[in-house]
């Protein structure tokens, strides 16, 4: 019940993402127009890149010793504060590199730049980084509504400001850059805020009943010093966040090459397809950190496979219920949202959403896997996926354009979800009447036979 109430609230707190997050789109596009609004996407796209990548799996690593309590969560919190310190300076050198030279002339030339830009791309990295740090700390100590909380109302106060700027006629694309940077600053800095409440709160949460991960980790982590700490966490979660940036690249690799093919306004008319396409996986999104904490449990546990395939057919229902209405509204909607100029998104938006609703699963059972402590396998998934996608991305987005990237992107997602699904049915031995249905029934039986031991 605990964890159907969890649920709930975070389900909640994703609508309004959900439509805080398309606002912001509609309202930048419409004012920046295609070339500005790719520059804007791609500008998002390197800040998520550089948090995704640099984040070492510090987040990741630590939750199975937190919940577990093997060590005090401040001492851990230091060393995770000490690599993020260290990878905003690495950071830092990099975007100083920007303001001159043949470095800032690329920048101009692909993504808009001006001098000073590399820096508040900075700020929205080091914050994503840090968001996602503190987020796992919260979830391993069982607050699992906190992340999702936050990240509402961080979504309605960037677009408080991104519609304070249009109205005062502000709305250029360095602020727009400027707005989306200060909301990822506040977003983690209120998590950390709670984070370091609930420690000096809570030093020691509750052990969990009937567990025993005896052997699985080593004894010894609460004398180890911050640099052991750190290394414990980069092998334990460098696999994760490897799998965590083939994702990015997955959503947003196919935008680099339709700015080599075709330039920066093709990506804004694709980028606006990709943003409302994408707020729908919020919602399967929504089951991810529950099932991070439900599929840790003991794998003798049967409650544990059963609600990961309830929650799998849970968001698939919810994107395909949000999704059919779409591809038949998709032009009408968004030539009158984000204006006229954004009537051929409504092509690429058609073309992407199949794969976005085929993919609905993956963004669900990702969550089951860093569970059951497979984050490998997450790994293996997005690594094909993106391999997929660059192969047809080569092929189509020179010929087609926007709508040959969309296409690329629902070939790969198809690839993708096929890869997981198996891998979820290897774990759990459903079949895959139980799995989409729930339970065998007269008529899935004779298509679904059941399989022999």
């Amino acid at each position: 019940m605990r964890l159907v109430r969890a649920g709930g609230r975070i389900l909640f707190s994703r609508v309004g993402q959900v439509l805080a997050n398309a606002f912001v789109v509609m309202v930048v596009a419409s004012t920046l127009g295609p070339a500005g609004q790719g520059h804007y996407s791609l500008t998002v796209a390197v800040a998520m890149l550089l948090g995704s990548l640099l984040g070492g799996g510090m987040g990741l690593a630590a939750v199975p010793p937190l919940r577990q309590d093997l060590l005090p969560a401040s001492r851990m919190l230091k060393a995770q504060l000490l690599w993020a310190g260290t990878m905003v300076g690495i950071m830092g050198v990099l975007a100083y590199f920007t303001l001159s030279g043949h470095t800032a002339e690329f920048f101009a030339d692909h993504l808009g730049w001006f001098p000073g830009m590399g820096f508040g791309t900075v700020m929205a990295a080091a914050s994503i980084l840090g968001f996602e740090i503190f987020s796992y700390d919260l979830l391993a100590r069982g607050r699992l509504v906190i992340s999702a909380a936050v990240n509402g109302v961080r979504a309605m106060g960037h677009l408080l400001v991104v519609v304070i700027l249009w109205i005062l006629g502000e709305l250029t694309f360095g602020k727009a850059v400027g707005a989306f940077a200060l909301a990822q600053f506040m977003g983690a800095s209120v998590v950390l805020v709670i984070l370091l409440r609930d420690i000096r709160r809570r030093p020691h949460p509750e052990p969990v009943a009937g567990e025993d991960h005896s052997g699985e980790l080593p004894d010894d982590l609460d004398r180890r010093s911050l640099g052991g700490l750190i290394l414990f966490n980069l092998r334990r979660g460098w696999l994760g966040q490897i799998s965590a940036v083939a994702y990015f690249l997955l959503l947003r690799l196919d935008q680099g090459l339709l700015e080599h093919f075709r330039g920066a306004a093709e990506v804004g008319i694709y980028s606006v397809a990709v943003y409302v396409g994408e707020i729908l996986w919020l919602l399967p999104g929504a089951l991810t950190p529950l099932l991070v904490h439900s599929s840790a449990r003991h794998k003798g546990d049967p409650d544990r496979d059963r609600t990961a395939a309830r929650a799998l057919r849970i968001g698939f229902a919810l994107t395909l219920i949000a999704g059919l209405p779409l591809f038949f509204l998709a032009k009408p909607v968004l030539g009158f949202l984000a204006g006229g100029e954004y009537l051929a998104s409504g092509d690429s938006l058609k073309a992407l959403l199949p794969g976005i609703i085929i993919f609905a699963p993956g963004a669900v059972l990702a969550g089951d896997f860093i569970g059951r402590g497979k984050p490998h396998w997450n790994t293996q998934a997005s690594a094909l996926t993106v391999l997929v996608n660059l192969i047809a991305a080569f092929f189509l987005i020179p010929r087609y354009g926007a709508i040959g990237a969309a296409w690329s992107s629902t070939i790969a997602y198809t690839v993708g979800s096929a890869v997981m699904l198996m891998r979820f049915r290897q774990a759990t031995g459903f079949g895959w009447d139980k799995l989409f249905f729930g339970r065998r029934r007269a008529w899935a039986r004779q298509i679904f036979p059941p399989r022999k031991p």
